[in-house]
C-alpha cells in the first residue's frame, strides 16, 4: 500500500510563544485547529549555533559539527581575519535527494540554504522568497524558473535581485535609506512584505495543485522577515514601541503576517485533502533584541588587559593604542568603537588576545580562545584552556547591566559540551547567554570598568531557540503534547514515514512521528 502523502510547512521563525497566544485569541484559526486537532511537541534546535544551522539540520539530519555550517561570518582560523562563510553543501546530502533517488516525487519549495539543481524526482525550487539568501533563484527543473517568473511576481521584499549570488538578507535593505526606516518606510515594507507573501500563498497553492506529491515541503519566510524588522511595532514593551507610529503604518504588522501565513496554511492543508498527513513546523522564535553583542569585543580586550596588561609596544601602531590606553573610559570607548568593522577588532589585535569575540549570528555571543597548536599565533597552552574558560566564565558573569542593576550575562556555556569539535572548525569555544529582558548598552564590573556602546543596529527583534512542530494524520492523537525532539530528528523521521532510511545521518527516527506503531 502506498503511504499517504506528507505536507510539511516550515514557518520561518514564526514565534511559537506568540502563535500560542494569537491562537488562543481567534487571530491563527487554522494553526488553532493544528493545536486542538493534532499532536505538538518542542523542537530543540543546537545548542548556541541554531540561528544559522537549523535548517541545514534539518535537511540533511546531521548536526552542525557534520555539515559544517553555523554563521555567515567567521574568523579564518589561519590569518585571524574575518570573512564571509560561503555555504557549501559538499559535506551533507538533503534528505529530499534520498527521497527522489528512492522514487518518491516531490515538491520542496524555498528551505532556507538550500539549493535547487540537480536531477530531482518532482519540483525544487529555491530562494524563490527566503529570508536567507545565497544562491540566487533557481528550479530543477531549469526551465521551471521562467514559468514560475511569469506567473507569480518576486516579492519586493525577499526577492529582490533574485539571481544574485551573494550571503545577505534582502530585508535588511529594502525600504531603509537611513539607519533606522522613517514611518513611510516602515508602511512601505510592510505592504510589500504582504505583497511579497500573497504571491508565495499562490505559488505554493498552484504548485501542491499540479499533483498527488509523496511529500510537498514549502516554507513561508516573511514570518522571519517581519519579526527582525519590524518587532518593536508589535511589542508594547520595546523601546522604540510608539503607538503613533503603529497607527501610521496602519495595524501591527507581526500579526497580520501571522494571519495572512495562517491563511495560507488553511489552504494548502485543505489542497492536500483529508488523507494527507500535516506537519506544521515554526521553526525557531522571536523576541526582542536586547543583547550586548556589540559590547563583547572590547570586553574581552579590557578583561585581557587587565589580567596581562597592554601588549608589549612593537611600533606606531602600539604606541598609539597605549596612548588611548591611558585616556578616560568614556573617550577611549569611543575611539575604539571609530576603528572597529561591525564591532569587531582587527586581526592583528585578535592574534595578541587569550580570546576573541568569534561570528555566531548574535543571539549568543561566540568566543573564540586563542589557543596555542590551533590558531597560527595561539597563546594559551592546551593545559590552560579548561582554566581560562573558567577564568573568562567567571568575568563575564560579574558584568552588571548598568542601567538594570542586572547581571549582563546568564550562563557561558562550552562548545564542546554541545558539539563535537575539530582543529579546523570556526565555531567559538564559549558561549555568551544574554539577559534580553532589557537593553544592554552599558556594563561594568571590575575588571572592565565601564564599557557603552549604542546599538547601532536596526533589527528589533531577534531569535529565540526553540521551536515547535504541529502534526495531525495517522498516528497523532488530538490536542496531545508528545516528547521533545531535536531538529536534525525530522529528516530520518519523515522519511521513514515514506518507507525510506537514510543512512549516515546523526538525528534518529521518531517512533511518534515516523509511524512506526502504524506500521
Amino acid at each position: 500500500m502506498k503511504a499517504k502523502p506528507i505536507v510539511m510547512l516550515g514557518l520561518d521563525a514564526f514565534d511559537p510563544g506568540t502563535a500560542w497566544r494569537l491562537a488562543r485569541a481567534g487571530h491563527l484559526p487554522a494553526i488553532a485547529g493544528l493545536f486542538r486537532g493534532g499532536s505538538r511537541c518542542r523542537v530543540r534546535n543546537p545548542y548556541g549555533l541554531f540561528v544559522g544551522s537549523i535548517w541545514i539540520s534539518l535537511a540533511t539530519g546531521n548536526r552542525p559539527e557534520r555539515h559544517g555550517y553555523h554563521c555567515w561570518d567567521e574568523i579564518d582560523v589561519d590569518t585571524y581575519v574575518r570573512r564571509m562563510n560561503a555555504l557549501s553543501w559538499d559535506k551533507a546530502t538533503p534528505f529530499w535527494e534520498t527521497l527522489s533517488r528512492a522514487g518518491r516525487r516531490l515538491a520542496v519549495i524555498d528551505v532556507p540554504h538550500t539549493r535547487a539543481g540537480k536531477d530531482f524526482n518532482g519540483l525544487h525550487v529555491s530562494e524563490y522568497g527566503c529570508h536567507d539568501r545565497h544562491f540566487g533563484f533557481n528550479t530543477w527543473p531549469p526551465a521551471r524558473a521562467a514559468d514560475i517568473e511569469a506567473a507569480f511576481a518576486h516579492s519586493p521584499v525577499l526577492g529582490i535581485n533574485s539571481y544574485a549570488t551573494k550571503e545577505f538578507a534582502s530585508d535588511d535593505y529594502i525600504h531603509r535609506a537611513g539607519r533606522l526606516r522613517t514611518i513611510g518606510e516602515e508602511r512601505a515594507f510592510y505592504l510589500d512584505l504582504q505583497r511579497g507573501l500573497a504571491a508565495k500563498r499562490d505559488l505554493l497553492s498552484a504548485l501542491i495543485r499540479e499533483e498527488q506529491w509523496d511529500l510537498f515541503l514549502g516554507v513561508f519566510g516573511e514570518s522571519h522577515a517581519v519579526g527582525h524588522q519590524q518587532w518593536h511595532l508589535h511589542d508594547a514593551g520595546h523601546p522604540r514601541f510608539d503607538p503613533a507610529s503603529r497607527a501610521a503604518v496602519g495595524c501591527d504588522p507581526l500579526l497580520e503576517v501571522y494571519r495572512a501565513i495562517d491563511a495560507g496554511v488553511a489552504d494548502l492543508i485543505a489542497a492536500a485533502g483529508p488523507d494527507a498527513t500535516i506537519l506544521v513546523l515554526m521553526s525557531h522564535g522571536m523576541g526582542a533584541h536586547h543583547d550586548g553583542g556589540h559590547l563583547l569585543d572590547e570586553v574581552l580586550t579590557a578583561i585581557d588587559w587587565h589580567d596581562r596588561g597592554p601588549p608589549p609596544l612593537a611600533g606606531p601602531r602600539d604606541i598609539a593604542r597605549r596612548a588611548i590606553r591611558a585616556l578616560p573610559i568614556p573617550v577611549r570607548a569611543a575611539i575604539g568603537r571609530a576603528g572597529r568593522v561591525r564591532g569587531f577588532a582587527a586581526p592583528y589585535a585578535r592574534a595578541r588576545q587569550r580570546f576573541f569575540l568569534e561570528p555566531n549570528n548574535g543571539v549568543y555571543g561566540g568566543i573564540r580562545i586563542n589557543l596555542a597548536g590551533r590558531e597560527p599565533r595561539g597563546c594559551v597552552l592546551p593545559e590552560e584552556f579548561d582554566q581560562v574558560c573558567r577564568d573568562l566564565e567567571g568575568d563575564l558573569l560579574e558584568l552588571v547591566n548598568v542601567d538594570t542593576g542586572k547581571p549582563a550575562v546568564r550562563n557561558v556555556r562550552r562548545c564542546d559540551a554541545y558539539h563535537g569539535r575539530s582543529a579546523t572548525d570556526t565555531m567559538p569555544d564559549l558561549f555568551v547567554d544574554w539577559d534580553r529582558s532589557a537593553p544592554i548598552e552599558t556594563v561594568r564590573s571590575a575588571k572592565t570598568g565601564t564599557i557603552h556602546a549604542a546599538y547601532r543596529g536596526w533589527r528589533t527583534g531577534d531569535h529565540r531557540p526553540a521551536g515547535l512542530l504541529l502534526a495531525r494524520g495517522d498516528g497523532f492523537s488530538p490536542n496531545k503534547r508528545m516528547p521533545g525532539i531535536d531538529v536534525e530528528d525530522l529528516a530520518p523521521s519523515i522519511a521513514a514515514r515514506m518507507g525510506v532510511a537514510l543512512d549516515d545521518v546523526d538525528g534518529q527516527a521518531v517512533s511518534w512521528l515516523s509511524g512506526a506503531a502504524l506500521q
